[in-house]
């Protein structure tokens, strides 16, 4: 493969990105439920199709999500190679969002023993009545070679780093956005971070545990649309805070042009107008053939007005 060649030399799409400052607010997928399954690899895209998976089992788990908002990945240890007869593997449910959400943990050694629960559960915010709550976070780190070599070359840094701490560390497929790695994604709170280097990284999580958002290098919740992602982006930076939940999402109208989005913090109320632009021609991942131009949404005005006008 011919990767991307930024203009000084680095390569690679993520180099790319990063040499042409390519804004990563905004850019976190949205998704609701996430399925996770403990699978050593190799990888393939997409993830249930991999090679070693129960091909029968795999596929009806496929077909279950399909169409659901669910998504699907499979997940392995930073770094480590799993033997055969190591125990039970993982699976975890989770929901994202701003109400509700919730991460379950289900244990299996076949992964046909997935298929006497509900997967599709991972999209309601009321949790099911099976699988083991899990009350921390679950931070994954997209390592997968075979669908960007920058989430490979980058991410298995940036998952090394962290295996050593307290927090719950996963290497697993595809996330979205190859070319902002090395990418992480804190479940089941859904927040996406990019442009990540292993002490970046070390920060970004320790920050999160103290319930804080790295300004740096955050990319947005997959709860909410590439528009508010935006504009929550922004605001942050306008006040300077960090806490997770100190940005309250209360409306957001598309305005024709673009979208208006209205935001609570503290004791204010604050409308932020967003415009959707193309971006300049990429490659978007290392295997494009094609330069395309990525949709960005560029906040355009912020203004403050009396919260009365939007209590609830």
């Amino acid at each position: 493969m011919r990767l991307p060649t930024a203009p000084d030399g680095s390569r690679g799409c993520s180099a790319l990105a990063r040499y042409t400052g390519e804004q990563i607010a905004g850019t976190a997928g949205r998704t609701g439920g996430w399925l996770l399954v403990e699978h050593n690899g190799p990888w393939r895209h997409p993830a249930l199709a991999s090679p070693g998976l129960d091909r029968g089992a795999a596929a009806e788990l496929a077909r279950r999500v399909a169409e659901r908002d669910v998504k699907p990945q499979l997940i392995k240890r930073p770094g480590r190679v799993r033997a055969d007869g190591g125990g039970p593997l993982r699976a975890y449910l989770a929901h994202t969002g701003r109400d509700g959400s919730w991460v379950r943990r289900v244990d299996f050694h076949d992964l046909a023993e997935l298929l006497e629960y509900d997967v599709t559960a991972a999209q309601h915010p009321e949790p099911p009545d099976f699988g083991v709550p899990v009350d921390h976070t679950v931070y994954l780190v997209c390592t997968h070679a075979k669908k960007d070599p920058c989430c490979a070359v980058l991410g298995r840094p940036v998952a090394a780093a962290l295996a050593g701490g307290e927090a719950e560390v996963w290497e697993t497929t595809h996330v979205g956005g190859d070319r902002f790695a090395a990418n992480l994604v804190a479940l089941p709170q859904g927040v996406y971070f990019g442009r990540l280097d292993p002490a970046s990284a070390v920060r970004a999580v320790a920050a999160f545990e103290r319930g804080e958002v790295d300004p740096d290098h955050y990319r947005g919740r997959c709860t909410d649309s590439s528009a508010a992602q935006a504009a929550e982006a922004a605001l942050r930076a306008r006040l300077g805070t960090v806490g997770l939940d100190e940005v309250v999402h209360l409306d957001e109208t598309d305005t024709g042009t673009g979208v208006r989005v209205t935001l609570g913090h503290g004791g204010g109320v604050y409308t932020v107008s967003v415009a959707t632009v193309e971006g300049r021609a990429c490659p978007t991942t290392c295997s494009a053939v094609e330069p395309t131009r990525p949709v960005h949404h560029e906040v355009t005005d912020i203004s403050r007005e009396p919260a009365a006008a939007h209590a609830r």
